[in-house]
Order: structure tokens, then C-alpha cells, then sequence
């Protein structure tokens, strides 16, 4: 299994997103409910807040996190609160849309309803 977090593979160019690198990142259910969760929020989230939403341990959560970062799907920026913390939420890249059935993350060629 290839290593998602240090794929060379730009996630969206401007003919769009990598449908490979999506699907790729979409098939763990662990990072989908990672990806509603903060979609949901709409506010940066701490590793400790996410892990609880899907039932794993804080380092298993880090390391999605990480896989959906460095592939362009989050942002961090440090806690105000607590300088030792980095808060998680989705890249400004995302397209999360509203729809009349509800809010989606839609990529074109698959979307997440929220």
C-alpha cells in the first residue's frame, strides 16, 4: 500500500482534483468521518476533539489527519488557547456546497453528504 502522506501527487490542478488521490483517501471510513466531522463544525478542531468522533486512538487520529494534510484536504494553525495544540480544519480548497437536500463536500466526480 503506497504511503498517502508523502504522495508527490497534486490533489487539485486546473483541470481538477486527482480522482485517484480522492478515492484513495475516501476509501478509509476513518478519514471520511474526519473529513464530516470538520465539515460539520466549521470550526478548527484539536487531534483530542477529532479521535473521540471516530473511535480511535490519538496517535491513529494524528496520522489521518496528517494523510489528509499534507494531500491538501486540511489546514492547521496553532490554538490561540493552548499554544501547544494545532487546530485541524478543511483547506479553503474543499468544496463544501450547499445543496436542498443539505451541505456536501462535492469534487466533481464523487461527494460526501454531511
Amino acid at each position: 500500500m503506497s504511503d498517502l502522506s508523502r504522495s508527490a501527487v497534486p490533489v487539485a490542478s486546473a483541470a481538477g482534483w486527482n480522482e485517484d488521490l480522492i478515492f484513495s483517501l475516501l476509501s478509509d471510513p476513518v478519514r471520511r468521518r474526519l473529513l464530516l466531522n470538520l465539515a460539520r463544525c466549521g470550526v478548527g478542531q484539536a487531534a483530542s476533539q477529532l479521535n473521540g468522533g471516530v473511535g480511535r486512538r490519538l496517535d491513529a487520529t494524528l496520522k489521518h489527519l496528517t494523510a489528509l494534510r499534507n494531500a491538501g484536504l486540511l489546514v492547521t494553525q496553532p490554538d490561540k488557547v493552548d499554544a501547544r495544540r494545532m487546530l485541524y480544519s478543511l483547506s479553503p480548497a474543499v468544496p463544501l456546497v450547499k445543496t436542498e437536500t443539505g451541505n456536501e463536500i462535492d469534487f466533481g466526480f464523487c461527494s460526501l453528504r454531511l
